[in-house]
């Protein structure tokens, strides 16, 4: 769960200087790569290469889509502007899947003319790919880091690409490494073959998470139990409970639901419970918005000495928007 609630200036910033670490660190490891890539003729670091482009324009994407979900509910867009990000994860997903086509292609292609690496580069290439595989580890740790703490979908996915070069930059340092030794011409592009495919697969998670938060899929059913866990809790000052509804808009998650309370409660008992329970589902969260609609009970009443004993319970329930307001006799 987010260790920092959306909307907070700390989780703001927290988003906003992972975004940049990562931009930043995307466009330097593409830059080295391509160096040493061009120099020492290998498929292999250019194609991770390449799927660092995809970084940076992920990355770039990320920082543009935080910072656009950062601005407030207006009257075009009363629910927020979350689902930017969720548009981002989309983006990143399609711009992975198209970078390991294009190196399967590439790849096959130097099957069938037989190309490898070859000179002074191909030790520059094997230097290179262990700062790669170091630093991407870093990076990813980092982001993922950042992304878990603020409950960012776009940065959780940013983490995950940057994961996978740690994968596919550990293989292909492994066909340099055993290409110098061997000088076996198809072990640069059959290994740049099996990384072509390892990107565009690790597209798939990220595309289906995308779709399925813009198509409004409820949240993971772990958490659906931990806030009925909540609602439960709260029995017998709540009667029963219906039409729970749970979706995730960015890095915000949005729950709401019916709450069934005694027909015998003031307005003002009513509302204690409901605002104390979407506050204890908030707190729960990390970052969510919590609505809740109040329905009278339908059943028999237990009686005026239970009736009592219940409103006092009401009574002793903390609520931030009913505490400290002078009530009307």
């Amino acid at each position: 769960m987010p260790e920092t609630t959306a909307g907070t200036p700390e989780n703001r910033r927290l988003r906003l200087r992972t975004a940049r670490f990562s931009l930043g660190s995307a466009v330097t490891l593409c830059l080295l790569k391509f160096v040493v890539g061009i120099v020492s003729g290998s498929l292999g670091v250019l194609a991770s290469a390449l799927d660092n482009v995809a970084d940076i324009f992920m990355s770039t994407v990320n920082l543009l889509s935080i910072r656009k979900a950062m601005d407030p509910a207006d009257e075009s867009h009363p629910y927020g502007h979350g689902k930017v990000e969720t548009l981002a994860t989309f983006f990143q997903g399609g711009v992975i899947a198209l970078t390991g086509a294009g190196v399967v292609w590439e790849a096959v292609r130097r099957l069938r003319i037989g190309a490898a690496p070859g000179g002074i580069g191909l030790d520059v290439g094997i230097l290179v790919m262990i700062f790669s595989v170091v630093a991407s580890w870093f990076i990813s740790t980092r982001i993922r880091k950042g992304g878990e703490t603020s409950g960012s979908s776009a940065l959780a996915a940013d983490a995950l690409h940057f994961r996978t070069d740690v994968y596919s930059g550990s293989g292909i340092l492994f066909s340099l490494v055993l290409f110098r030794v061997t000088g076996w011409r198809w072990l640069d592009p059959g290994i740049a073959l099996v990384v072509g495919v390892y990107i565009f697969s690790a597209a798939v998670p990220l595309l289906k998470g995308a779709v399925e938060d813009l198509m409004d899929h409820q949240l993971p059913a772990e958490t659906v139990a931990r806030v009925t866990a909540v609602i439960e809790a709260h029995r017998p000052m709540v009667v029963d409970w219906h039409d729970l509804r749970t979706r995730r808009s960015g890095s915000e998650m949005q729950v709401d639901f019916h709450v069934v309370v005694c027909r015998e409660y003031s307005l003002e008992e009513a509302h204690r419970v409901a605002d104390h329970l979407e506050m204890e589902i908030r707190e729960m969260l990390g970052n969510a918005h919590v609505v809740t609609h109040i329905d009278p009970c339908e059943i028999a009443c237990p009686g005026p000495l239970e009736c009592e004993r219940i409103r006092g319970m009401i009574s002793d329930l903390h609520s931030p928007e009913r505490d400290g307001k002078i009530l009307l006799p």
